[in-house]
């Protein structure tokens, strides 16, 4: 077996629990404020009608019967004995505290549940709905997948993401100080448009992230999926998703610089289905993009933090430490000195 260059998310589950642990994906029936009209119409270019469903569950069925439905599927298949309750699709805090905490007292309802993930935007986490995520603590692991995508506020405008990278710093330093038990897994995606050309960029938004007090990180490729706008920018041939070499190149560039105990929580993006799927082709393989990366990385003698040894960067920065360390342009934050 190739040997795991990085802190893997899975590593991290079999030492903290000892057994096999499965994610299940449930539909919580949110939706996002950049498609109802609140930050902007249409969602993100990128993103599918269904926010990117896993496509694993029916919504319309209550959370309770999604989640035995999910346990029974990945006890069997799997043989799984602990989960992880994924609430993934749309923005999964975009509601009253008070609705919220129904959603999530169904998803932890389980024996088997050791850990709640809420997947969320930015300018979707006021205090209360801060303090609300926090309480599950007492229950459960709890992490919050923070949506950012990219540091430069040109690109988010141009994906109709709706938020702004200087939100984002704003969303962690408030979990950071009002939820010290919740996680943070942070997302950001390379290639994206405007971005797809001029790789530095994307490299600089994995360097902040590493510079940031986060606990997680995960790092998408871009994926051109069916019925999106982005579908639509690559038929006119506006946008040209990465190459699968050019890829590997800037993820291994960007755990290279990552803090080791950050745990790497996924490393390409996929399509929900095979149909979904128009670009690249190499997305509809996961086991061959992950078997390249890690025998490279091998080869290359890299390993997750292993450019800090001979760096000033050998420490994760305070959110005001990190602030008074960035040069700021019109394309958001542009470099750390």
């Amino acid at each position: 077996m190739t040997q795991i260059p990085y802190n893997s998310f899975n590593q991290y589950l079999r030492q903290q629990y000892k057994t096999i642990v499965w994610r299940i994906p449930l539909e919580g029936n949110f939706t996002c404020p950049n498609r109802d009209g609140n930050r902007a119409f249409g969602g993100c270019t990128f993103c599918t009608a269904d926010g990117s469903s896993s496509k694993g569950q029916n919504p319309e069925d209550p959370i309770e019967i999604q989640l035995q439905k999910g346990i029974d599927k990945h006890q069997k298949r799997h043989k799984a004995k602990k989960f992880i309750a994924y609430l993934q699709s749309f923005t999964n805090t975009y509601a009253p505290a008070h609705l919220l905490k129904t959603v999530y007292d169904q998803a932890i309802n389980h024996p088997d549940i050791i850990m709640l993930s809420i997947g969320t935007r930015p300018d979707c986490l006021p205090n209360d709905v801060i303090d609300l995520i926090e309480s599950y603590c007492d229950k459960v692991e709890v992490w919050i997948d923070l949506g950012l995508q990219t540091i430069h506020n040109q690109t988010l405008e141009a994906i109709n993401r709706g938020h702004t990278s200087e939100e984002f710093f704003d969303a962690i330093e408030r979990i950071k100080t009002r939820a010290p038990r919740t996680k943070i897994c942070a997302h950001m995606i390379a290639g994206l448009p405007g971005e797809d050309k001029d790789l530095s960029l994307s490299y600089q938004t994995g360097l902040a992230l590493s510079k940031l007090p986060i606990d997680g990180i995960k790092i998408h490729n871009l994926c051109v999926l069916k019925d999106t706008k982005l579908a639509y920018e690559y038929a006119e041939g506006l946008i040209q998703p990465l190459e699968m070499q050019a890829y590997i190149d800037l993820v291994i560039d960007i755990l290279s610089i990552l803090p080791p105990e950050i745990t790497v929580h996924r490393l390409m993006a996929e399509a929900a289905t095979r149909d979904e799927l128009i670009a690249p082709a190499w997305a509809d393989d996961k086991d061959l993009f992950l078997d390249t990366l890690r025998k490279q990385m091998n080869e290359r003698g890299i390993s997750q933090g292993c450019a800090l040894l001979n760096h000033n960067s050998d420490k994760t920065l305070s959110l005001s430490e990190f602030k008074q360390n960035i040069i700021t342009s019109s394309l958001g934050i542009k470099a750390l000195v």
